[in-house]
């Protein structure tokens, strides 16, 4: 902390600028705000992924209910649907498709760290690194459409995988399984849909960038009004850094609050009619086989 401290003093020295005053007490300060913010987004990261496959389940399960009897369920109902078993299955089966991308990502990783090794142990060899330039640009050439295509077959598959889950109440491979037999049986229909699904979710981006540049304007002119006001009342009380601390403290907040609130309910909004319109294709398509059997 004292080396800190000195080289701060030293820039400001050498900058000239009016730098704040810090002390240890503001590095302190500062940790303990850091380490704060982590934790709660930690636990905001981990609340999220359970809401997530709870609401999945239950969004999955209301529909088909509501086409099976015609009955609307309310929040409550369909959070006793969604908070099962069935839940944490969506999770695994999520997790395991998820697999072979994390996988080639992480081969790229231990190779391109193998390779900068090697050429850090060897030294200064120009053709070694020449080499090992090319080789990594060349799996990097590779990897990508490979990632890509099995992300897109994958973004195909994971929905039939889910509502096999969270219908037929079947374990995780057997729900994989019978997901990806219902896809080759029906790859035409499928296909299809996942087009017109991927041409909505295009339109949709497009749709949202002026509403994010907006957000973006309204979040900074009231975190950044939030903050001036917040610091000039604390440079009222006190001096140094605190009072730019505080402004942050108020501003920040503001203005994720204001990006973020508008953006995560258009979001779920999308999400929602994304998973019914899956949920009623996955009962179409069942609706066929039953139909030809």
């Amino acid at each position: 902390m004292p080396y800190v401290l000195e080289e701060w003093r030293e820039l400001q020295e050498l900058s000239g600028l009016p730098l704040p005053e810090v002390t240890a007490a503001f590095w302190t300060t500062l940790a303990v705000v850091v380490l704060g913010l982590l934790c709660m987004g930690i636990i905001v990261a981990i609340a999220r992924v359970v809401f997530l496959y709870v609401a999945e389940t239950a969004l999955i399960r209301m529909v088909d209910d509501y086409e099976e009897t015609g009955e609307k369920r309310g929040v409550r109902q369909g959070f006793r649907l969604g908070w099962s078993r069935t839940a944490l299955r969506l999770f695994m089966i999520d997790l395991l498709t998820r697999l072979p991308g994390m996988l080639i990502a992480f081969m790229l990783l231990v190779l391109g760290v193998g390779m900068f090794g090697l050429v850090v142990w060897t030294g200064e060899n120009v053709s070694l690194m020449v080499v090992t330039g090319i080789a990594l640009a060349g799996l990097v050439c590779l990897s990508i459409p490979l990632v890509i295509v099995v992300s897109l077959v994958l973004s195909l598959l994971r929905p039939f995988f889910w509502r096999v889950s969270a219908l037929e109440e079947t374990g995780v491979i057997d729900s994989i399984r019978e997901g990806c037999r219902l896809v080759r049986q029906h790859l035409g229909d499928t296909v299809i849909m996942w087009l017109i699904m991927v041409g909505l979710q295009v339109g949709w981006i497009i749709v949202m960038i002026p509403v994010v540049l907006l957000l973006l304007v309204i979040g900074g002119l009231l975190g950044g009004l939030a903050g001036l006001l917040a610091a000039g009342l604390g440079s009222l009380a006190s001096s140094g850094a605190v009072p730019v601390i505080l402004g942050l403290v108020i501003g920040i907040p503001i203005f994720i609050l204001v990006l973020a609130a508008p953006l995560v309910f258009l979001g779920g909004l999308a999400h929602v009619f994304k998973s019914n319109v899956w949920t009623l294709t996955y009962r179409e398509l069942r609706a066929l086989e039953g139909s030809e059997a």
